[in-house]
Protein backbone atom coordinates (compact mmCIF):
# COMPACT_ATOMS: atom_id res chain seq x y z
CA UNK A 1 0.00 0.00 0.00
CA UNK A 2 1.45 3.39 -1.06
CA UNK A 3 2.10 5.90 1.69
CA UNK A 4 0.10 9.10 1.23
CA UNK A 5 3.29 11.11 1.56
CA UNK A 6 5.01 9.10 -1.17
CA UNK A 7 5.75 11.15 -4.36
CA UNK A 8 4.14 8.42 -6.49
CA UNK A 9 0.89 8.72 -4.52
CA UNK A 10 0.88 12.49 -4.98
CA UNK A 11 1.63 12.19 -8.71
CA UNK A 12 -1.23 9.71 -9.23
CA UNK A 13 -3.61 11.99 -7.33
CA UNK A 14 -2.51 14.99 -9.39
CA UNK A 15 -3.10 13.16 -12.71
CA UNK A 16 -6.51 11.95 -11.56
CA UNK A 17 -7.53 15.47 -10.52
CA UNK A 18 -6.49 16.95 -13.90
CA UNK A 19 -8.37 14.26 -15.82
CA UNK A 20 -11.54 14.70 -13.77
CA UNK A 21 -11.36 18.49 -14.25
CA UNK A 22 -10.78 18.00 -17.99
CA UNK A 23 -13.76 15.64 -18.40
CA UNK A 24 -15.94 18.00 -16.35
CA UNK A 25 -14.96 20.94 -18.60
CA UNK A 26 -15.68 18.91 -21.75
CA UNK A 27 -19.09 17.96 -20.30
CA UNK A 28 -19.97 21.61 -19.61
CA UNK A 29 -18.85 22.70 -23.09
CA UNK A 30 -20.83 19.86 -24.68
CA UNK A 31 -23.93 20.75 -22.66
CA UNK A 32 -23.67 24.39 -23.84
CA UNK A 33 -23.17 23.41 -27.47
CA UNK A 34 -26.07 20.94 -27.55
CA UNK A 35 -28.51 23.08 -25.59
CA UNK A 36 -27.83 26.35 -27.46
CA UNK A 37 -27.76 24.95 -31.00
CA UNK A 38 -31.08 23.92 -32.55
CA UNK A 39 -29.93 22.93 -36.02
CA UNK A 40 -26.57 21.23 -35.37
CA UNK A 41 -26.90 20.47 -31.66
CA UNK A 42 -27.02 16.70 -31.97
CA UNK A 43 -23.77 16.65 -33.99
CA UNK A 44 -21.91 17.82 -30.88
CA UNK A 45 -22.33 14.36 -29.38
CA UNK A 46 -19.12 13.61 -31.31
CA UNK A 47 -17.23 16.47 -29.62
CA UNK A 48 -16.70 14.86 -26.16
CA UNK A 49 -15.89 11.50 -27.76
CA UNK A 50 -13.05 13.02 -29.79
CA UNK A 51 -11.71 15.11 -26.91
CA UNK A 52 -11.76 12.25 -24.37
CA UNK A 53 -10.05 9.86 -26.81
CA UNK A 54 -7.45 12.59 -27.41
CA UNK A 55 -6.84 12.76 -23.64
CA UNK A 56 -6.17 9.05 -23.24
CA UNK A 57 -4.40 8.23 -26.52
CA UNK A 58 -0.63 7.68 -26.37
CA UNK A 59 -0.05 8.67 -29.98
CA UNK A 60 0.86 12.40 -30.37
CA UNK A 61 -0.32 12.42 -33.99
CA UNK A 62 -3.71 10.94 -33.10
CA UNK A 63 -4.07 13.40 -30.21
CA UNK A 64 -3.40 16.39 -32.48
CA UNK A 65 -5.78 15.12 -35.17
CA UNK A 66 -8.69 14.48 -32.78
CA UNK A 67 -8.17 17.77 -30.89
CA UNK A 68 -8.11 19.85 -34.09
CA UNK A 69 -11.12 18.06 -35.62
CA UNK A 70 -13.07 18.68 -32.40
CA UNK A 71 -12.13 22.37 -32.45
CA UNK A 72 -13.04 22.83 -36.11
CA UNK A 73 -16.34 21.10 -35.35
CA UNK A 74 -17.12 23.96 -32.94
CA UNK A 75 -16.03 26.62 -35.48
CA UNK A 76 -18.13 25.10 -38.28
CA UNK A 77 -21.15 24.82 -35.99
CA UNK A 78 -20.68 28.48 -35.04
CA UNK A 79 -20.67 29.52 -38.69
CA UNK A 80 -23.87 27.56 -39.40
CA UNK A 81 -25.67 28.68 -36.26
CA UNK A 82 -23.94 31.54 -34.37
CA UNK A 83 -24.39 31.63 -30.61
CA UNK A 84 -25.08 34.59 -28.38
CA UNK A 85 -22.17 35.94 -26.32
CA UNK A 86 -23.79 34.97 -23.03
CA UNK A 87 -24.25 31.43 -24.27
CA UNK A 88 -20.60 30.97 -25.33
CA UNK A 89 -18.84 32.46 -22.28
CA UNK A 90 -18.42 29.01 -20.73
CA UNK A 91 -16.88 27.71 -23.96
CA UNK A 92 -14.61 30.73 -24.12
CA UNK A 93 -13.16 30.07 -20.66
CA UNK A 94 -12.89 26.30 -20.64
CA UNK A 95 -11.98 25.19 -24.17
CA UNK A 96 -8.42 26.65 -24.33
CA UNK A 97 -7.73 25.25 -20.87
CA UNK A 98 -8.61 21.79 -22.17
CA UNK A 99 -5.95 22.29 -24.84
CA UNK A 100 -3.50 23.27 -22.10
CA UNK A 101 -4.09 19.79 -20.69
CA UNK A 102 -3.69 18.12 -24.08
CA UNK A 103 -0.66 20.16 -25.23
CA UNK A 104 1.14 21.45 -22.12
CA UNK A 105 4.02 23.93 -22.52
CA UNK A 106 3.16 24.56 -26.20
CA UNK A 107 1.64 27.53 -28.01
CA UNK A 108 -1.41 25.53 -29.13
CA UNK A 109 -3.76 26.74 -26.34
CA UNK A 110 -3.02 30.39 -27.25
CA UNK A 111 -3.60 29.64 -30.94
CA UNK A 112 -6.93 27.97 -30.09
CA UNK A 113 -8.00 30.95 -27.95
CA UNK A 114 -7.04 33.43 -30.68
CA UNK A 115 -8.91 31.52 -33.40
CA UNK A 116 -11.95 31.19 -31.13
CA UNK A 117 -12.04 34.93 -30.40
CA UNK A 118 -11.51 35.85 -34.06
CA UNK A 119 -14.25 33.46 -35.14
CA UNK A 120 -16.84 34.94 -32.80
CA UNK A 121 -15.90 38.55 -33.60
CA UNK A 122 -17.15 37.84 -37.11
CA UNK A 123 -20.33 36.18 -35.87
CA UNK A 124 -21.74 38.53 -33.22
CA UNK A 125 -23.59 41.83 -33.72
CA UNK A 126 -21.51 45.04 -33.31
CA UNK A 127 -23.53 45.88 -30.22
CA UNK A 128 -21.96 42.93 -28.39
CA UNK A 129 -18.33 43.74 -29.37
CA UNK A 130 -17.62 45.43 -26.04
CA UNK A 131 -18.83 42.47 -24.00
CA UNK A 132 -17.00 40.05 -26.33
CA UNK A 133 -13.79 42.09 -26.04
CA UNK A 134 -13.99 41.95 -22.24
CA UNK A 135 -14.47 38.19 -22.32
CA UNK A 136 -11.71 37.82 -24.92
CA UNK A 137 -9.15 39.69 -22.80
CA UNK A 138 -9.97 37.51 -19.81
CA UNK A 139 -9.70 34.40 -21.95
CA UNK A 140 -6.35 35.37 -23.46
CA UNK A 141 -4.86 36.34 -20.10
CA UNK A 142 -6.00 33.10 -18.46
CA UNK A 143 -4.78 31.02 -21.42
CA UNK A 144 -1.39 32.77 -21.61
CA UNK A 145 -0.91 32.47 -17.85
CA UNK A 146 -1.87 28.78 -17.86
CA UNK A 147 0.41 28.10 -20.85
CA UNK A 148 3.37 29.82 -19.21
CA UNK A 149 2.78 28.01 -15.94
CA UNK A 150 2.57 24.61 -17.63
CA UNK A 151 5.71 25.43 -19.61
CA UNK A 152 7.71 26.13 -16.47
CA UNK A 153 6.11 23.17 -14.69
CA UNK A 154 7.16 20.87 -17.54
CA UNK A 155 10.71 22.23 -17.56
CA UNK A 156 10.86 21.89 -13.79
CA UNK A 157 9.69 18.27 -13.96
CA UNK A 158 12.26 17.52 -16.68
CA UNK A 159 15.06 19.06 -14.62
CA UNK A 160 13.84 17.25 -11.52
CA UNK A 161 13.92 14.00 -13.46
CA UNK A 162 17.52 14.74 -14.48
CA UNK A 163 18.48 15.50 -10.87
CA UNK A 164 16.82 12.32 -9.66
CA UNK A 165 18.63 10.32 -12.32
CA UNK A 166 21.95 11.92 -11.41
CA UNK A 167 21.31 11.35 -7.70
CA UNK A 168 21.02 7.63 -8.46
CA UNK A 169 24.18 7.52 -10.58
CA UNK A 170 27.84 7.51 -9.65
CA UNK A 171 29.51 10.52 -11.29
CA UNK A 172 32.84 8.80 -11.94
CA UNK A 173 31.76 5.42 -13.33
CA UNK A 174 28.17 6.26 -14.38
CA UNK A 175 27.01 3.12 -12.58
CA UNK A 176 23.97 3.18 -10.28
CA UNK A 177 25.16 4.35 -6.87
CA UNK A 178 24.56 3.37 -3.24
CA UNK A 179 21.22 5.19 -3.14
CA UNK A 180 20.08 3.38 -6.29
CA UNK A 181 21.19 0.07 -4.75
CA UNK A 182 19.11 0.56 -1.60
CA UNK A 183 16.16 1.69 -3.69
CA UNK A 184 16.51 -1.39 -5.91
CA UNK A 185 16.59 -3.93 -3.10
CA UNK A 186 13.75 -2.15 -1.30
CA UNK A 187 11.54 -2.43 -4.39
CA UNK A 188 12.62 -5.82 -5.75
CA UNK A 189 14.45 -7.99 -3.21
CA UNK A 190 11.79 -10.29 -1.78
CA UNK A 191 12.10 -14.08 -1.91
CA UNK A 192 8.43 -14.53 -1.11
CA UNK A 193 7.45 -13.10 -4.50
CA UNK A 194 7.57 -15.52 -7.41
CA UNK A 195 9.83 -17.88 -5.41
CA UNK A 196 12.92 -15.95 -6.45
CA UNK A 197 16.35 -16.17 -4.86
CA UNK A 198 18.57 -13.11 -4.50
CA UNK A 199 22.32 -13.18 -3.98
CA UNK A 200 24.68 -10.27 -3.27
CA UNK A 201 28.29 -10.19 -4.41
CA UNK A 202 30.23 -7.42 -2.71
CA UNK A 203 33.47 -6.69 -4.56
CA UNK A 204 36.31 -4.87 -2.81
CA UNK A 205 39.42 -3.88 -4.81
CA UNK A 206 42.52 -5.21 -3.04
CA UNK A 207 45.20 -2.71 -2.00
CA UNK A 208 43.52 0.22 -3.74
CA UNK A 209 45.39 2.61 -1.44
CA UNK A 210 48.60 1.46 -3.14
CA UNK A 211 47.22 2.69 -6.48
CA UNK A 212 46.56 6.13 -5.00
CA UNK A 213 50.02 6.23 -3.46
CA UNK A 214 51.91 4.85 -6.46
CA UNK A 215 49.99 6.23 -9.44
CA UNK A 216 48.18 9.24 -7.98
CA UNK A 217 44.46 10.02 -7.46
CA UNK A 218 43.80 10.79 -11.14
CA UNK A 219 45.14 7.43 -12.29
CA UNK A 220 43.25 5.73 -9.44
CA UNK A 221 40.01 7.24 -10.78
CA UNK A 222 40.91 6.06 -14.28
CA UNK A 223 41.46 2.56 -12.91
CA UNK A 224 38.02 2.60 -11.24
CA UNK A 225 36.46 3.55 -14.60
CA UNK A 226 38.25 0.63 -16.29
CA UNK A 227 37.09 -1.75 -13.55
CA UNK A 228 33.49 -0.53 -13.89
CA UNK A 229 33.56 -1.14 -17.66
CA UNK A 230 34.90 -4.68 -17.26
CA UNK A 231 32.43 -5.50 -14.49
CA UNK A 232 29.56 -4.32 -16.72
CA UNK A 233 30.83 -6.66 -19.42
CA UNK A 234 30.82 -9.52 -16.92
CA UNK A 235 27.27 -8.98 -15.63
CA UNK A 236 25.60 -7.79 -18.85
CA UNK A 237 21.98 -9.07 -18.96
CA UNK A 238 22.73 -11.34 -15.97
CA UNK A 239 22.57 -9.12 -12.91
CA UNK A 240 22.45 -5.57 -11.54
CA UNK A 241 25.75 -3.76 -10.91
CA UNK A 242 26.23 -0.83 -8.52
CA UNK A 243 29.16 1.19 -7.23
CA UNK A 244 28.73 1.73 -3.50
CA UNK A 245 31.63 4.07 -2.77
CA UNK A 246 35.41 4.22 -3.07
CA UNK A 247 36.67 0.88 -4.34
CA UNK A 248 33.51 -1.09 -3.48
CA UNK A 249 31.11 -2.52 -6.07
CA UNK A 250 28.10 -4.76 -5.56
CA UNK A 251 26.25 -7.16 -7.84
CA UNK A 252 22.67 -8.30 -7.26
CA UNK A 253 21.73 -11.61 -8.90
CA UNK A 254 18.12 -12.78 -9.05
CA UNK A 255 16.99 -16.17 -10.34
CA UNK A 256 14.29 -18.75 -9.72
CA UNK A 257 16.67 -21.71 -10.05
CA UNK A 258 20.37 -22.60 -10.44
CA UNK A 259 21.46 -19.30 -8.98
CA UNK A 260 24.68 -20.78 -7.56
CA UNK A 261 25.72 -21.75 -11.08
CA UNK A 262 25.29 -18.17 -12.25
CA UNK A 263 27.11 -16.81 -9.19
CA UNK A 264 30.03 -19.18 -9.80
CA UNK A 265 30.16 -18.12 -13.44
CA UNK A 266 30.36 -14.42 -12.54
CA UNK A 267 32.96 -15.06 -9.83
CA UNK A 268 35.02 -17.09 -12.29
CA UNK A 269 34.99 -14.22 -14.79
CA UNK A 270 35.86 -11.62 -12.14
CA UNK A 271 38.74 -13.79 -10.92
CA UNK A 272 40.33 -14.05 -14.37
CA UNK A 273 43.68 -12.25 -14.19
CA UNK A 274 43.72 -11.29 -17.88
CA UNK A 275 40.34 -9.54 -17.64
CA UNK A 276 41.47 -7.10 -14.96
CA UNK A 277 44.99 -6.25 -16.10
CA UNK A 278 45.15 -2.56 -17.01
CA UNK A 279 47.67 -0.19 -18.53
CA UNK A 280 47.97 3.15 -16.75
CA UNK A 281 50.19 6.11 -17.59
CA UNK A 282 52.91 4.92 -15.23
CA UNK A 283 52.77 1.22 -16.03
CA UNK A 284 50.58 -1.86 -15.81
CA UNK A 285 48.48 -2.76 -12.82
CA UNK A 286 46.94 -6.13 -12.00
CA UNK A 287 43.67 -5.81 -10.07
CA UNK A 288 42.49 -8.49 -7.66
CA UNK A 289 39.32 -8.52 -5.59
CA UNK A 290 38.08 -9.71 -2.23
CA UNK A 291 34.53 -10.93 -2.78
CA UNK A 292 31.86 -11.59 -0.17
CA UNK A 293 28.67 -13.45 -1.12
CA UNK A 294 25.38 -13.62 0.77
CA UNK A 295 22.00 -15.23 0.05
CA UNK A 296 18.72 -13.50 0.91
CA UNK A 297 16.97 -16.82 1.56
CA UNK A 298 19.64 -17.86 4.06
CA UNK A 299 19.15 -14.48 5.73
CA UNK A 300 15.48 -15.50 6.24
CA UNK A 301 14.40 -12.89 3.67
CA UNK A 302 15.58 -10.11 6.02
CA UNK A 303 17.32 -7.42 3.98
CA UNK A 304 19.17 -5.88 6.95
CA UNK A 305 20.68 -9.24 7.93
CA UNK A 306 21.43 -9.93 4.25
CA UNK A 307 23.46 -6.72 3.92
CA UNK A 308 25.29 -7.32 7.19
CA UNK A 309 26.14 -10.87 6.13
CA UNK A 310 27.69 -9.78 2.85
CA UNK A 311 29.77 -7.15 4.69
CA UNK A 312 31.07 -9.81 7.07
CA UNK A 313 31.84 -12.23 4.25
CA UNK A 314 33.76 -9.54 2.37
CA UNK A 315 35.73 -8.57 5.47
CA UNK A 316 36.57 -12.22 6.06
CA UNK A 317 37.79 -12.56 2.46
CA UNK A 318 40.08 -9.55 2.95
CA UNK A 319 41.38 -10.74 6.31
CA UNK A 320 42.33 -14.18 4.99
CA UNK A 321 44.85 -12.91 2.48
CA UNK A 322 42.82 -10.94 -0.08
CA UNK A 323 42.11 -12.12 -3.64
CA UNK A 324 39.62 -14.46 -1.96
CA UNK A 325 35.96 -15.35 -2.33
CA UNK A 326 33.91 -16.04 0.79
CA UNK A 327 30.29 -17.13 1.09
CA UNK A 328 28.43 -16.26 4.25
CA UNK A 329 27.87 -19.78 5.63
CA UNK A 330 27.31 -21.57 8.92
CA UNK A 331 30.99 -21.39 9.87
CA UNK A 332 31.04 -17.67 9.37
CA UNK A 333 27.75 -17.42 11.26
CA UNK A 334 29.38 -19.16 14.23
CA UNK A 335 32.33 -16.78 14.01
CA UNK A 336 29.94 -13.82 13.85
CA UNK A 337 28.00 -15.01 16.88
CA UNK A 338 31.23 -15.52 18.83
CA UNK A 339 32.54 -12.10 17.73
CA UNK A 340 29.28 -10.54 18.91
CA UNK A 341 29.54 -12.36 22.23
CA UNK A 342 33.10 -11.16 22.65
CA UNK A 343 32.08 -7.60 21.80
CA UNK A 344 29.34 -7.70 24.45
CA UNK A 345 31.53 -9.37 27.10
CA UNK A 346 34.39 -6.90 26.55
CA UNK A 347 32.28 -4.16 28.11
CA UNK A 348 32.38 -5.80 31.53
CA UNK A 349 35.61 -7.82 31.35
CA UNK A 350 37.64 -5.21 33.24
CA UNK A 351 34.95 -4.66 35.86
CA UNK A 352 34.78 -8.42 36.51
CA UNK A 353 38.60 -8.74 36.66
CA UNK A 354 38.71 -11.19 33.77
CA UNK A 355 41.84 -9.67 32.25
CA UNK A 356 45.32 -10.43 33.48
CA UNK A 357 48.81 -9.44 32.41
CA UNK A 358 51.66 -11.84 31.82
CA UNK A 359 55.24 -10.74 31.38
CA UNK A 360 57.89 -11.99 28.98
CA UNK A 361 61.44 -11.16 30.04
CA UNK A 362 63.72 -9.10 27.81
CA UNK A 363 67.20 -10.48 28.21
CA UNK A 364 70.71 -9.36 27.33
CA UNK A 365 72.09 -11.42 24.45
CA UNK A 366 75.57 -11.40 25.98
CA UNK A 367 75.06 -12.31 29.65
CA UNK A 368 71.35 -13.31 29.69
CA UNK A 369 70.55 -10.86 32.49
CA UNK A 370 66.91 -9.79 32.69
CA UNK A 371 66.68 -6.12 31.70
CA UNK A 372 62.99 -5.64 31.11
CA UNK A 373 59.65 -7.26 30.46
CA UNK A 374 56.88 -6.96 27.87
CA UNK A 375 53.39 -6.86 29.36
CA UNK A 376 50.96 -9.05 27.41
CA UNK A 377 47.22 -9.20 28.04
CA UNK A 378 45.32 -12.45 28.60
CA UNK A 379 41.57 -13.02 28.91
CA UNK A 380 40.17 -16.01 30.73
CA UNK A 381 36.38 -15.93 30.35
CA UNK A 382 34.29 -18.15 32.69
CA UNK A 383 32.03 -19.34 29.84
CA UNK A 384 33.90 -18.71 26.59
CA UNK A 385 37.18 -20.02 27.97
CA UNK A 386 40.58 -18.62 27.02
CA UNK A 387 40.15 -15.92 24.39
CA UNK A 388 43.26 -15.17 22.36
CA UNK A 389 44.42 -11.56 22.04
CA UNK A 390 44.51 -12.17 18.27
CA UNK A 391 40.76 -12.67 18.48
CA UNK A 392 39.58 -9.97 20.86
CA UNK A 393 42.04 -7.14 20.19
CA UNK A 394 40.77 -6.62 16.62
CA UNK A 395 37.18 -6.52 17.90
CA UNK A 396 38.17 -4.10 20.66
CA UNK A 397 39.83 -1.85 18.07
CA UNK A 398 36.76 -1.87 15.83
CA UNK A 399 34.47 -0.93 18.73
CA UNK A 400 36.97 1.53 20.28
CA UNK A 401 36.90 -0.53 23.49
CA UNK A 402 40.66 -0.87 23.05
CA UNK A 403 40.95 2.60 24.63
CA UNK A 404 39.51 1.36 27.92
CA UNK A 405 41.53 -1.88 27.73
CA UNK A 406 44.73 -0.06 26.76
CA UNK A 407 44.41 2.28 29.72
CA UNK A 408 43.97 -0.69 32.03
CA UNK A 409 47.10 -2.34 30.60
CA UNK A 410 49.20 0.79 31.04
CA UNK A 411 47.97 1.37 34.60
CA UNK A 412 48.40 -2.27 35.68
CA UNK A 413 51.86 -2.63 34.07
CA UNK A 414 53.11 0.58 35.69
CA UNK A 415 51.81 -0.53 39.09
CA UNK A 416 53.69 -3.81 38.72
CA UNK A 417 56.92 -2.14 37.58
CA UNK A 418 56.73 0.15 40.62
CA UNK A 419 56.35 -2.86 42.95
CA UNK A 420 59.45 -4.44 41.41
CA UNK A 421 61.29 -1.14 41.80
CA UNK A 422 60.28 -0.99 45.45
CA UNK A 423 61.62 -4.56 45.78
CA UNK A 424 65.00 -3.28 44.62
CA UNK A 425 65.01 -4.29 40.94
CA UNK A 426 64.82 -1.95 37.96
CA UNK A 427 62.66 -3.63 35.34
CA UNK A 428 61.73 -1.58 32.32
CA UNK A 429 58.15 -2.50 31.44
CA UNK A 430 56.93 -2.24 27.85
CA UNK A 431 53.32 -2.06 26.72
CA UNK A 432 51.80 -2.24 23.25
CA UNK A 433 49.74 0.76 22.19
CA UNK A 434 47.11 0.50 19.45
CA UNK A 435 46.64 2.83 16.51
CA UNK A 436 43.15 3.53 17.86
CA UNK A 437 44.60 4.79 21.15
CA UNK A 438 46.81 7.27 19.32
CA UNK A 439 43.88 8.43 17.20
CA UNK A 440 41.08 8.61 19.78
CA UNK A 441 42.62 8.90 23.25
CA UNK A 442 44.61 11.62 24.99
CA UNK A 443 47.47 9.15 25.34
CA UNK A 444 50.21 11.53 26.51
CA UNK A 445 48.08 13.05 29.28
CA UNK A 446 46.97 9.64 30.53
CA UNK A 447 50.50 8.13 30.58
CA UNK A 448 51.90 11.16 32.39
CA UNK A 449 49.05 10.91 34.92
CA UNK A 450 49.74 7.18 35.53
CA UNK A 451 53.49 7.77 35.97
CA UNK A 452 52.89 10.49 38.51
CA UNK A 453 50.22 8.52 40.36
CA UNK A 454 52.36 5.38 40.63
CA UNK A 455 55.63 7.22 41.14
CA UNK A 456 57.31 5.05 38.45
CA UNK A 457 60.31 6.76 36.83
CA UNK A 458 59.48 7.48 33.20
CA UNK A 459 62.56 5.65 31.85
CA UNK A 460 61.15 2.39 33.23
CA UNK A 461 58.20 2.58 30.81
CA UNK A 462 58.54 1.70 27.16
CA UNK A 463 55.79 2.20 24.57
CA UNK A 464 55.74 -0.28 21.70
CA UNK A 465 54.09 0.79 18.45
CA UNK A 466 53.85 -0.91 15.07
CA UNK A 467 55.05 0.51 11.77
CA UNK A 468 51.43 0.66 10.65
CA UNK A 469 50.65 2.95 13.58
CA UNK A 470 53.55 5.19 12.65
CA UNK A 471 52.29 5.57 9.10
CA UNK A 472 48.56 6.00 9.85
CA UNK A 473 48.79 9.56 11.16
CA UNK A 474 52.49 10.31 11.17
CA UNK A 475 52.20 13.91 12.34
CA UNK A 476 50.00 13.13 15.36
CA UNK A 477 51.93 9.99 16.35
CA UNK A 478 55.25 11.83 16.05
CA UNK A 479 54.05 14.67 18.28
CA UNK A 480 52.79 12.30 20.99
CA UNK A 481 55.99 10.20 20.90
CA UNK A 482 58.17 13.31 21.13
CA UNK A 483 56.25 14.53 24.17
CA UNK A 484 56.56 11.10 25.79
CA UNK A 485 60.29 11.05 25.06
CA UNK A 486 60.63 14.45 26.66
CA UNK A 487 59.08 12.93 29.79
CA UNK A 488 61.69 10.13 29.69
CA UNK A 489 59.55 7.32 28.19
CA UNK A 490 61.30 5.22 25.52
CA UNK A 491 59.66 4.36 22.18
CA UNK A 492 60.08 1.00 20.45
CA UNK A 493 59.01 -0.08 16.95
CA UNK A 494 57.46 -3.55 17.16
CA UNK A 495 57.67 -6.12 14.32
CA UNK A 496 60.26 -4.06 12.48
CA UNK A 497 60.68 -5.01 8.84
CA UNK A 498 57.30 -6.53 8.03
CA UNK A 499 55.26 -3.48 7.04
CA UNK A 500 56.34 -0.04 5.81
CA UNK A 501 60.00 -0.19 6.84
CA UNK A 502 61.47 3.13 5.80
CA UNK A 503 64.75 4.84 6.49
CA UNK A 504 62.86 8.10 6.41
CA UNK A 505 60.88 7.48 9.59
CA UNK A 506 63.99 6.09 11.32
CA UNK A 507 65.58 9.44 10.57
CA UNK A 508 62.73 11.74 11.58
CA UNK A 509 60.53 9.92 14.08
CA UNK A 510 61.33 9.71 17.82
CA UNK A 511 62.31 6.03 18.04
CA UNK A 512 64.69 4.53 20.62
CA UNK A 513 64.38 0.77 20.00
CA UNK A 514 63.97 -1.51 16.97
CA UNK A 515 62.46 -4.96 17.55
CA UNK A 516 63.39 -7.51 14.89
CA UNK A 517 60.29 -9.44 13.88
CA UNK A 518 60.08 -13.13 14.75
CA UNK A 519 59.64 -14.06 11.07
CA UNK A 520 63.26 -13.03 10.41
CA UNK A 521 64.60 -14.77 13.51
CA UNK A 522 62.90 -18.13 12.86
CA UNK A 523 65.14 -19.17 9.96
CA UNK A 524 68.09 -16.86 10.45
CA UNK A 525 70.37 -19.84 11.16
CA UNK A 526 69.28 -21.91 8.16
CA UNK A 527 68.45 -19.25 5.59
CA UNK A 528 71.22 -16.97 4.38
CA UNK A 529 68.79 -14.24 3.32
CA UNK A 530 67.18 -14.11 6.76
CA UNK A 531 70.63 -14.04 8.34
CA UNK A 532 71.59 -11.07 6.15
CA UNK A 533 68.34 -9.28 7.01
CA UNK A 534 69.01 -9.71 10.73
CA UNK A 535 72.57 -8.42 10.25
CA UNK A 536 71.32 -5.44 8.23
CA UNK A 537 68.69 -4.47 10.80
CA UNK A 538 71.17 -4.70 13.68
CA UNK A 539 73.77 -2.64 11.85
CA UNK A 540 71.18 -0.13 10.66
CA UNK A 541 69.81 0.30 14.17
CA UNK A 542 73.22 0.75 15.75
CA UNK A 543 74.41 3.15 13.04
CA UNK A 544 71.38 5.32 13.77
CA UNK A 545 71.85 5.11 17.53
CA UNK A 546 68.96 2.71 18.23
CA UNK A 547 68.81 -0.22 20.63
CA UNK A 548 68.02 -3.52 18.89
CA UNK A 549 65.92 -6.38 20.34
CA UNK A 550 65.12 -9.69 18.65
CA UNK A 551 61.70 -11.32 19.16
CA UNK A 552 60.76 -14.98 19.13
CA UNK A 553 64.14 -16.51 19.98
CA UNK A 554 63.52 -20.21 20.67
CA UNK A 555 66.89 -21.93 20.11
CA UNK A 556 70.40 -21.44 21.45
CA UNK A 557 71.93 -21.31 17.97
CA UNK A 558 69.65 -18.36 17.19
CA UNK A 559 70.89 -16.54 20.28
CA UNK A 560 74.54 -17.23 19.37
CA UNK A 561 73.96 -15.86 15.86
CA UNK A 562 72.33 -12.73 17.31
CA UNK A 563 75.28 -12.36 19.69
CA UNK A 564 77.74 -12.65 16.83
CA UNK A 565 75.86 -9.95 14.92
CA UNK A 566 75.88 -7.60 17.93
CA UNK A 567 72.15 -7.66 18.78
CA UNK A 568 71.57 -6.07 22.18
CA UNK A 569 68.65 -7.96 23.76
CA UNK A 570 66.22 -10.73 22.94
CA UNK A 571 62.99 -12.25 24.17
CA UNK A 572 61.47 -15.63 23.44
CA UNK A 573 60.76 -19.14 24.65
CA UNK A 574 64.50 -19.93 24.82
CA UNK A 575 64.68 -17.92 28.02
CA UNK A 576 61.06 -17.85 29.17
CA UNK A 577 57.48 -17.94 28.05
CA UNK A 578 55.23 -15.08 29.19
CA UNK A 579 54.58 -15.70 32.89
CA UNK A 580 52.52 -14.20 35.68
CA UNK A 581 53.79 -11.33 37.78
CA UNK A 582 54.17 -13.60 40.81
CA UNK A 583 56.23 -16.16 38.90
CA UNK A 584 58.29 -13.38 37.34
CA UNK A 585 58.99 -11.99 40.79
CA UNK A 586 59.93 -15.40 42.16
CA UNK A 587 62.25 -16.30 39.28
CA UNK A 588 63.87 -12.99 38.43
CA UNK A 589 63.29 -10.55 41.28
CA UNK A 590 63.45 -12.46 44.60
CA UNK A 591 66.13 -14.83 43.28
CA UNK A 592 68.28 -11.96 42.06
CA UNK A 593 67.87 -10.19 45.41
CA UNK A 594 68.87 -13.32 47.39
CA UNK A 595 71.87 -13.99 45.13
CA UNK A 596 73.08 -10.42 45.49
CA UNK A 597 72.89 -10.73 49.31
CA UNK A 598 74.30 -14.24 49.63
Amino acid sequence: MINKEHPLYKAINSIMFVRIAYITAISLITFTLISEHELVGLSYVLFPIGMIIALFTKSPKRRRLLALLSFFHILIGGLIEPLEVDAIETTFLLLPLCYVVLFPSTIWPIVIATLLITHYFFNVPPSEYLELADDSIKLLLITIFATIMTYYKTKFDEQLSVYRSESLSDFLTQLPNRRAFYKFIENHADCSLDNREFVLLKIDVDNFKDVNDSFGPQQADTLLKFIAIRLKQVVVNKAELFRLEGDEFIIVISERANIEQQVNGIVREISRADRFHFELDRGFYQVTFSIGISSLKKATNNRDIWLKNVDLATQKAKNTGKNRVRWYDECLLDETIRAHQIEVELEQAIRLNQFALVYQPKVSVKNQCVKGAEALIRWEHPNLGTISPLEFISIAEQTKQIIMIGRWVIRTACDQAKRWLDAGTLIQISVNVSTVQFAHDDLFTYIRHVLRRTGLPAHLLQIEITETTLMKDTERVTLICQRLQNEGVTIAVDDFGVAYSSLNYLKHLPIDVLKIDKSFVDDCVKEHHDHMLVRTIVQLGHNMGKWVIAEGVEHENQRRLLQSEGCDDYQGYLFSRPISADEFSERFITKAYLESHA
